[in-house]
């Protein structure tokens, strides 16, 4: 039996870590957040909502451009605010802790959560199926309301293009363009990722990045040159890297883009707004 001694020194490295934690967090958030963020819950279905983080240069801006973002797997933030904080999981993800290099005075940013009833799997045959696409409809409609004038794309990496093909085909009257990053195209095990997609259902304008050297078994550069050939979609090329650590499909080797994070979020504005392509981003 824990002695009172023992129960107020528990009590206070509990206190101690979960201040570490939050210190460690706000350094986190901080090194990727914009001038002005926040949290909109979005009812997408009965009793389901869709938590989305708007992330602009003001609270009053109206951008012109509105880029929707579905990070990597699981992509699953549990978004929320805890203590007055924004915080959500995945902030290592590369759209996520990248997202203020494609914040500017016309253009804001939408990080798409997964939908509550999906925090336990958010799985392919939900990406690539109506449910999901209805769900982002609400979405797009209800950011409408709020900003009439916006465009819309659609930008994916790694797993979040799946839901960015799929929606591109589905949703072609509602998004001005889709952007696919690190493009997962081959199967692996139950995931089918984008290995059956048909790119060919795909009408509205579409751009496919990747890095040269992405190691990610589900995710080969051949494979998105391929796509990108075979359909007429313009594809940026990323070569170099700023020491890439950890996984081959983890989010800081040159899967996530590690150390060119500005130039390539630079290429994907530069496309978004003039159709201009950076064929390589050296």
């Amino acid at each position: 039996m824990f002695t009172k001694l023992t129960r107020y020194a528990l009590a206070a490295l509990s206190l101690f870590v979960a201040k570490q934690g939050f210190a460690q967090w706000d350094a986190w958030y901080a090194a990727s957040k914009t001038p002005h963020e926040e949290v909109q819950l979005i009812q997408v279905r009965d009793g389901v909502v869709e938590p989305v983080l708007i992330s602009r240069t003001a609270p009053d801006q109206n951008p012109k451009y509105l880029l929707l973002l579905f990070p990597g797997h699981p992509g699953i933030m549990k978004l929320r605010e805890e203590n007055g904080r924004i915080v959500f999981e995945l902030l290592g993800n590369f759209l996520l802790r990248a997202r203020r290099h494609l914040v500017d005075v016309e253009t804001a940013t939408v990080s798409i959560d997964a939908p509550t009833d999906e925090y336990c799997c958010f799985e392919d045959h939900f990406r690539l199926g109506e449910k999901h696409a209805k769900d982002i409809g609400k979405i797009i409609d209800a950011l409408k309301i709020r900003f009439p004038e916006s465009r819309i794309y659609l930008v994916g990496t790694s797993n979040g293009t799946v839901s960015v093909a799929s929606l591109a085909a589905r949703l072609p009257d509602k998004i001005d363009g889709a952007i696919l990053t690190a493009s997962a195209t081959v199967a692996l095990g139950r995931a089918p990722y984008l290995s059956g997609f048909d790119f060919g259902q795909i009408k509205v304008p579409t751009l496919f990045v990747h890095h040269r050297d992405d190691g990610c078994v589900v995710c080969p550069y051949a494979r998105a040159r391929d796509i990108s050939s075979k359909y007429g979609f313009p594809l940026i090329t990323v070569t170099g890297a700023t020491n890439p650590t950890g996984d081959p499909c983890q989010a800081y080797s040159h899967h996530g883009f590690r150390g060119r994070e500005k130039e390539t979020m630079a290429a994907i504005l530069k496309w978004v707004k003039s159709r201009d392509v950076t064929e390589t981003i050296n």
